[in-house]
């Protein structure tokens, strides 16, 4: 038998390693999170079917992703990040980052600001 170096042991005392329960509520919230929004692509008009091609998963394994009964891994969340608009807002939300916007975002801040400066216009008057 071989010795365990240091650090590879588990506790003395108790039945669950340390922060395991913190480790599954994070693991569950970002399943929960990238199954917002897959259902959120899928009434935009994605499929399954779309998904299972951006990502080279299987039915199965996309339905547990909506389900949130699982996340999907590495690479498959890559593929995501790059096809998904939504989920790729998501983990930016969820990493503490701001999204970068796209072109209809950066529209829709411009009117914002468009209407922002005809209403400062207007009260000057």
């Amino acid at each position: 038998m071989s010795v365990l170096s240091k650090g590879e042991e588990l506790p003395k005392k108790g039945k669950k390693l340390p922060f395991a329960q913190a480790r599954k509520e994070v693991a569950t919230a970002f399943a929960r999170a990238i199954a917002d929004a897959l259902t959120e692509e899928m009434a935009r008009g994605a499929s399954i079917k779309t998904i299972m091609a951006w990502t080279g998963a299987g039915e199965r394994t996309v339905k547990g992703w909506l389900a949130a009964s699982n996340a999907p891994r590495a690479f498959q969340l890559e593929c995501l990040l790059r096809s998904s608009d939504a989920v790729y807002e998501r983990i930016s939300v969820r990493s503490g980052r701001l999204p970068v916007l796209n072109r209809d975002g950066l529209r829709t801040v411009r009117k914002q600001a468009k209407q922002l400066v005809e209403a400062i216009d207007a009260a000057l008057l």
